[in-house]
């Protein structure tokens, strides 16, 4: 999670019932040279925009103590600060169950990494069906388990994800499980690409390939998710987002409860811009 809201993946905006992806898909279909000056060009309107449509979701933390514990825990000699360590954890808790969904396939609707960006290259996400549509299709392949050409495999899939030399929607992260992580690391030795070299007195923690950073999940596996901030977000409600909610006294018991609340959802307006690869 803070990957991504680093790399400004983490997007806040005001919801609706969807969250509506404007897409501008294809080169336009009436482009083309003249072969003489007054040849006559189409009249019929352009269709050269789409929209990939979502559905946010919402995820609850909820922390409950009670008076007994705050007459065990009184402030003037407190040895822990009982409410605020419990409201701590909420919001530890909901940005590791977050970041745990981002891995798999879907949480009670949530989009997981596993639908957005499947090794099969296809799926339908956002309404669209990438086994009609080829061009939204992303680029995915298989590197070796001993890792000899996982450099190679990278290149080839951030290649067709970039389409094109200077491209300025290359992918600009990507993220696995500490496996893959480990085993690109082992094949750059002794010329490792690292970032954030200020950390180096306390140890290297992001790798690099071409310009993108590198970092892994305990939550991952042996994907290796390419992505970049202009094609892959997670959408999240602008007046709820990790939203702490008023203190309410149990109705049924002596205590008290509150929630940390979100809405949100993974979105694409550009699946094809993304990749994968996984252990052959």
């Amino acid at each position: 999670m803070k990957e991504l809201e680093r790399l400004g993946s983490i997007v806040h905006r005001s919801l609706g019932p969807t969250i509506e992806a404007t897409l501008d898909y294809r080169r336009n279909p009436d482009a083309g040279f003249l072969a003489y000056d007054l040849e006559p060009t189409a009249t019929t309107k352009t269709e050269v925009i789409t929209a990939a449509s979502y559905t946010p979701v919402p995820i609850s933390v909820p922390y409950v103590w009670t008076k007994m514990e705050e007459v065990m825990n009184p402030t003037e000699n407190q040895k822990i600060a009982l409410v605020k360590s419990k409201a701590t954890n909420a919001v530890e808790s909901h940005d590791e169950l977050i970041e745990e969904a981002i891995f798999a396939t879907s949480t009670q609707g949530f989009l997981g990494l596993a639908t957005i960006i499947p090794t099969t290259g296809q799926g339908t996400v956002g309404g669209i069906d990438a086994s009609l549509e080829t061009w939204w299709r992303n680029s995915a392949d298989t590197y070796e388990a001993d890792g000899s050409d996982i450099e190679a495999v990278f290149t080839e899939v951030w290649n067709n994800a970039s389409k094109g030399s200077g491209a300025t929607l290359s992918p600009k992260g990507m993220v696995s499980g500490s496996e893959p992580h480990a085993l690109y690391e082992s094949q750059l030795t002794p010329l490792i690409r690292y970032q954030d070299l200020g950390t180096g007195d306390s140890g290297f923690k992001v790798l690099a390939f071409k310009t993108a950073r590198y970092v892994f999940s305990q939550f991952g596996g042996t994907k290796v998710y390419f992505h970049n901030p202009k094609s892959l977000n997670i959408v999240v409600s602008k007046q709820y987002f990790r939203d702490l909610g008023p203190t309410i006294n149990l109705q049924n018991g002596e205590g008290f409860k509150r929630s940390i609340f979100s809405a949100l959802q993974t979105v694409t307006d550009n699946k094809s811009r993304l990749a994968v690869v996984d252990e052959a």
